[in-house]
């Protein structure tokens, strides 16, 4: 008797939630003069360039709900005034999937009073603007405040919120608009999400990186479909658990980029030779996983509709196998960070 799998690549629900506080309130920043730069949440390096008498303060925050099927997460990078230590402007880099819809219905969300809205080509891409004046909770009240938006053909969004931190709520649309094209952070935000320019890291261990909801990245899931209950592990990541088509889904949402999906089918009475050799559809035999966890065996690639390579492994009980897909962003054939999250799955299995 043969499987037959189902695999394919889910879009990531994240949701844009924006709190009324001040820009980095929370974390402990990173200062930077200029040079190179890693954003904390999103794993997106950037070049920041010298600014006469500013400094930069990087950090990131994100948010879940205690079930963790909600999730937010953004980069800020604040521009300080270094003899007073004023902040002159403020910017949060937000990438993802919206679960509000297409831009317009993405910014449509800012909390902004006295709202306005323009379509505007920058740095070569077009976008979604809405502006106005946006509310701090903190000493910095109302600002004037741009939120600007951009998705991909996959819908993979990139949003971008410009606080003009030292003008006066009555700002112009004008002068809101000429800030924004002479940004320096939101340019280079936009040029390394163009490129796709990220690196590894564990956004929930830095001191750089502070969790604003309810909700914990380490926590007990119950998969919806194979009805595993799995300890997810400290492994600095956040994964988000949901049902697909006859498979369970992680996503991992922090850090955002490189972008992770693997899916999860569990088998009772099959062993993975019975697995494997059922996957016959658009193989890449020569596209293997490295760095697998001990017990784990990787089998062949599978070219997915959108373009990108599903990583197949398996795993092996007495009664019953698993196989489970990794989706990493294209040339990504090494899965060991994924090693505590497989292990915490053989151990639910077990």
């Amino acid at each position: 008797m043969r499987v037959r799998v189902s695999l394919r690549r889910i879009l990531v629900a994240v949701c844009a939630g924006v709190l009324a506080q001040a820009p980095s309130a929370g974390a402990e920043p990173v200062t930077v003069l200029r040079g190179t730069a890693q954003l904390p949440t999103s794993g997106l390096v950037v070049d920041l360039p010298a600014s006469g008498g500013t400094e930069y303060h990087v950090s990131g925050s994100w948010a879940s709900n205690v079930a963790g099927d909600t999730f937010d997460t953004r980069d800020i990078v604040d521009e300080i005034e270094i003899a007073s230590g004023k902040i002159l402007k403020g910017n949060w880099i937000l990438s993802g999937y919206f679960t509000a819809g297409d831009c317009t219905k993405t910014i449509a969300e800012a909390k902004l009073d006295n709202a306005w809205t323009q379509d505007v080509t920058l740095w070569g891409s077009a976008w979604k603007v809405r502006g106005g004046v946006f509310t701090f909770e903190s000493s910095l009240g109302r600002r004037p405040a741009a939120v600007l938006c951009r998705a991909t053909s996959t819908g993979h969004t990139l949003m971008l919120y410009h606080f003009l931190a030292d003008q006066p709520e009555t700002t112009s649309q004008s002068a809101i608009m000429a800030s924004v094209s002479g940004s320096a952070v939101l340019a280079a935000a936009d040029k390394s999400y163009a490129a796709r320019r990220s690196s590894e890291l564990t956004p929930t261990r830095r001191a750089d990186v502070k969790n604003r909801g309810t909700g914990a990245a380490v926590r007990t899931v119950e998969l919806p479909v194979s009805g595993l209950s799995v300890d997810l592990p400290d492994d600095g990541y956040f994964w988000m658990v949901s049902e697909g088509d006859g498979v369970d889904i992680f996503d991992r949402l922090l850090p955002t980029l490189p972008e992770v999906s693997a899916e999860l089918v569990f088998a009772n009475g099959f062993t993975c030779k019975d697995i494997l050799s059922s996957l016959t559809t658009d193989l890449l035999p020569d596209v293997r996983p490295t760095g697998l966890p001990a017990g784990w065996v990787g089998g062949p690639g599978i070219k997915l509709p959108d373009g990108g390579i599903e990583l197949t492994s398996c795993y092996e009980f007495e009664d019953a196998a698993m196989l489970f897909g990794i989706m990493p962003d294209a040339g990504i054939t090494d899965v060991s960070n994924l090693r505590p999250l497989m292990a915490a799955i053989v151990v639910a299995a077990e």
